[in-house]
């Protein structure tokens, strides 16, 4: 069987922030490569970088040194507007605050990504609908923020991760306010080609 092809390769990547005291390094020559259809964890103490490396696997930050490529492109050569291009055709986040808008419904809230896409709005509707389905919250799809749980806003910021069918899913803690008959259908949502 072929191995599958490279969707993340770092190699030497590093970044470092200027401080009153002088450099910070929070990252120093990290290598790795992620394939396609594999599940990677980043593990470490508070302070050892994750949110960093994140930042840049997200491409929300740009590295000090090193090379990052994604899905085939050089990130460090790209330009502002490429490099938005790119992160939302291939990545999907979920963020440990969950970063939902308080005043749009869910349904907004998870379609958010194909507005950005310029898809058409009955299109956005409809794919937000099943995604919401598929995380078990089809019946809250009119319903704000505010009106639901903790575990099911973690739920809604999973369905709006995965909405534009990302190659790439970045997560931060992403079943951490599940319980873990949750946390088992989530994981196995992340595993499910997004056709």
């Amino acid at each position: 069987m072929a191995e599958a092809s490279a969707v993340i390769e770092v190699r030497g990547l590093a970044k470092s922030y200027e401080t009153a005291a002088g450099p910070f390094s929070a990252l120093k020559g990290v290598d790795l490569v992620i394939r396609g259809g594999e599940f990677v964890a980043v593990m470490g103490p508070s302070g050892s970088g994750k949110s960093t490396f994140m930042n840049l696997l997200g491409c929300l930050d740009r590295a000090t040194a090193g090379d990052y490529i994604l899905d085939g492109r050089h990130v460090e050569s790209l330009t502002p507007d490429e490099l938005a291009a790119l992160r939302g055709q291939t990545i999907g986040f979920v963020f440990q605050g969950f970063n939902l808008l308080p005043r749009m419904t869910l349904a907004d809230n998870v379609a958010l990504p194909l507005v950005y896409a310029g898809i058409d709005l009955a299109s956005r509707r409809a794919r937000a609908r099943e995604m919401l389905d598929r995380v078990g919250l089809g019946n809250y799809a009119e319903s704000l923020p505010s009106r639901i749980s903790g575990g099911q806003q973690q739920r809604v910021a999973i369905a709006r991760a995965l909405v534009n069918r990302p190659r790439l899913i970045l997560a931060d803690e992403p079943t951490g306010n599940l319980d873990s008959h949750t946390s088992e259908e989530i994981m196995a949502l992340f595993r499910r080609p997004q056709s």
